[in-house]
């Protein structure tokens, strides 16, 4: 099995577990300040976008699990590239409601006041995606024998 499956599923299993984290401290002491473990401002269905990213993480590191342990195909492949792409775009949206549309919106003020620990945590999911879904890109199935 290649070596960059591995990492996905590494990656994602990391990802699920910090996105759990933040889901967990969520419901139990909600923060009032954005930050690492802290998913303040932006509502999705009347929830903190967490949940949401746990759910892609989590489903991202069970298929490619599933898939260290049996075949890559070309059918599943783009199916691993597909729940990656869905996890990047939506922690991609989040993180751009959060982050960057804030800073384009205040200019040089919000660039003053910036901390990189008060950076939202779906913004360090989305650098996880990000690279989930590079790696799945470099992946190839496997050469079928010629007969």
């Amino acid at each position: 099995m290649p070596k960059l499956l591995y990492w996905v599923a590494a990656l994602s299993t990391v990802g699920t577990f910090f996105a759990g984290t933040v889901t967990l401290r969520t419901l139990i002491a909600p923060a009032s300040q954005p930050g690492l473990f802290s998913c303040v401002g932006l509502k999705v269905l009347g929830l903190s976008p967490c949940p949401f990213g746990l759910g892609l993480f989590a489903l991202l590191a069970a298929y490619s699990w599933y898939l260290v342990k049996g075949t890559l195909g070309t059918r599943s492949l783009l199916t691993l590239r597909l729940i990656a792409a869905a996890g990047l775009t939506f922690s991609g949206w989040v993180a751009w409601r959060e982050l960057f549309l804030p800073a384009l919106t205040l200019g040089s003020r919000y660039w003053e006041t910036f901390q990189l620990a008060r950076v939202p945590a779906c913004v360090w999911g989305f650098l996880v995606f990000l690279a989930s879904f590079a790696l799945t890109l470099n992946l190839e199935p496997p050469a079928r024998p010629r007969t």
